[in-house]
């Protein structure tokens, strides 16, 4: 509508010259003003709706976090309701922990009763080194008394008796074995005390530690700051550990970064227009308002998605048909706000009119009359954004017909 008006010139001052001269206006007076009119208008449609692409596609992105259980259960507590604002580290819900509880319980008597069972075993090192030790007397006295015999025997002494040289000879044979035993008990004591019992008493700690991760587990706590909703859970229900039916959603705090971007699809003949630091101005339908106030905001393009989504094939048991892909996907566009301020003014998952202007024209047109009278052409499409604005404005309040 704009363009045709602004292209109407011809055939208004063809008109008031007629007028003027007194003669009737009739279409065969007009007619040259009337093809001039309508070629200027089509040139104009063609170069505003090329150089200055629009999607009404626009979105303010936000992420999600789906809260689940990480151990089906029933619910024994929750300490959130839908709207409240988390931290890292937030308790969310708890749920029934008897049966964990009961391992952490039953790990720590298990360490507990390998603590003793070590102290037990340095007490059987100490017995046993203490019997080596009298072993080794044993033995010492035995070999001091089968000396003096065989001394004794060396000698022909009238003291000597056979009998008893016999007898220390077995009994330093005994103390000898006894020395082995008690070497053998004291070996068998040491791997006890410092390497059966203390790889036990690991265990146990691997499985204390275990068991305390899955009673943890009984409780779920928020892993990002950002406001709770859709709690669903109740005191008393199961607990699904499906990311499909989660037992909340919390919505993260969005960065400097993310609450100023916005992402628009443009259509696929834009691509060759579109580039990255293109002037923009973004209008979204949660802040139409009757006196226009911050509606209309300027933005750049920050990124052009170079995949189009329409494209991408998955692995499945048959062959992709093109056909079936018959609606064309769309060039996404990443827009970020020119001024941070203004970040307050977008409202996630708000649905956004995206208005892209050329500024700076390459090639032979560039800096040439055609260039200037192509950038002049931006104010129709920012007149007309504004425009549309209002209608939108007029069918949100259901003005045009329209509840939306």
């Amino acid at each position: 509508m704009i363009e045709l008006l602004v292209t109407s010139f011809p055939f208004v001052l063809r008109v008031w010259y007629l007028r003027w001269k007194g003669i009737p206006v009739t279409l065969y007076n007009v007619h040259y003003a009337l093809v001039l009119w309508v070629f200027m208008a089509l040139a104009v449609f063609f170069a505003v709706f090329y150089y200055y692409p629009k999607s009404f596609t626009g979105i303010v992105p936000f992420k999600t976090v789906p809260v689940v259980a990480e151990n089906g259960g029933t619910v024994t507590e929750v300490f959130v309701t839908g709207g409240d604002r988390v931290k890292v580290g937030d308790p969310l819900f708890s749920t029934e922990s008897a049966m964990e509880q009961a391992k952490v319980d039953h790990a720590n008597r298990k360490i507990d009763e390998i603590k003793s069972a070590i102290k037990a075993a340095h007490l059987e090192v100490e017995t046993a080194d203490a019997a080596l030790d009298a072993a080794k007397t044993g033995l010492n006295q035995a070999e001091m008394t089968l000396a003096d015999h065989e001394e004794l025997k060396m000698k022909n002494s009238a003291a000597f008796q056979r009998a008893r040289l016999e007898r220390a000879i077995s009994q330093r044979d005994t103390s000898v074995a006894d020395v082995k035993a008690a070497k053998a008990k004291l070996e068998a004591a040491k791997v006890q005390a410092y390497s059966t019992l203390p790889s036990q008493l690991a265990s146990a700690k691997a499985t204390l530690e275990q068991a305390e991760i899955e009673l943890k587990k009984t409780r779920v706590y928020s892993l990002v700051d950002g406001v709770v909703e859709q709690v669903t859970l109740h005191v008393g229900a199961r607990a699904a550990q499906a990311a499909m039916a989660p037992a909340m959603v919390i919505i993260p705090d969005r960065t400097q970064k993310e609450g100023s971007r916005v992402v628009a699809g443009f259509s696929q003949v834009s691509r060759t227009e579109l580039y990255e630091g293109m002037a923009a101005e973004i209008a979204c339908e949660s802040n139409f308002n009757i006196a226009m106030y911050h509606t209309v905001l300027p933005a750049r393009i920050t990124r052009i998605q170079k995949s189009i989504s329409a494209g991408q094939m998955a692995p499945s048991g048959r062959l992709m048909e093109p056909g079936e892909r018959a609606k064309r996907g769309q060039v996404v566009a990443h827009l970020d706000l020119v001024y941070p301020e203004h970040q307050k003014y977008l409202v996630p998952g708000s649905g956004c009119i995206v208005q892209a202007y050329t500024t700076d024209l390459k090639g032979d047109m560039a800096g040439g009359f055609t260039s200037h009278v192509i950038s002049a052409l931006g104010v129709i499409k920012a007149v007309g954004l504004r425009v549309k604005a209002w209608l939108g404005l007029a069918m949100g309040i259901g003005l045009a017909g329209s509840a939306h």
